[in-house]
């Protein structure tokens, strides 16, 4: 991997090396792709990413991994505006103990940890309302028992308060790639 300029790179769909290790449950290699620092968050065409493979393969293990790895729980598909939850496969085995989870995880998120919630990516307030986000930066989610269905949050960090999609946070910092020495 050290002769590689760009673990994330994509092919022509945006597909990642990480996508196709999710979907071929090969749980060794995406370790090792989520230590080494790859995009989790990387969004193919069509904005799958590869938590919504993990899901729609009901892969429970992979879906923490991800999660704890800064994934956006609630990213959405392009297509039908569908988060990772959103595609568990009902038909198939496991499928109750992968969507438990990540619906779970998308209840639980903005309450737990003291409403504590992190940047995935930066974000820039177009409106007075609306509050600028650093990634990496650790938020406050005000008034959680509001949250259930609101699409932008209310959110108080370092920059102040204002509101930010929901889209761009995660219960975990996103791992970052590997700094390289010359070495």
């Amino acid at each position: 991997m050290r002769s590689v300029p760009d673990s994330s790179v994509a092919n022509d769909e945006g597909i990642t090396a990480l996508h196709n290790a999710v979907c071929a449950g090969h749980s060794d290699i995406v370790h090792f792709l989520v230590q080494f620092g790859v995009n989790v968050n990387a969004a193919d065409s069509d904005g799958w990413t590869p938590l919504h493979c993990a899901a729609s393969c009901n892969n429970t293990a992979l879906c923490k991994l991800l999660v704890e790895s800064g994934a956006a729980v609630f990213a959405w598909t392009r297509s039908d505006s569908q988060t990772a939850a959103d595609k568990c496969e009902d038909q198939e085995e496991d499928y109750q103990q992968c969507s438990q989870f990540l619906y779970g995880v998308q209840e639980k998120m903005g309450v737990m940890n003291r409403a504590q919630v992190f940047a995935l990516w930066d974000f820039e307030a177009q409106d007075p309302d609306e509050s600028d986000l650093c990634e990496g930066e650790c938020v406050t989610v005000l008034r959680p028992e509001t949250l259930r269905d609101a699409l932008w949050w209310r959110v108080r960090g370092v920059r102040g308060e204002g509101y930010v999609p929901r889209s761009l946070l995660g219960i975990y910092p996103r791992i970052k790639p590997r700094q390289r020495s010359l070495a």
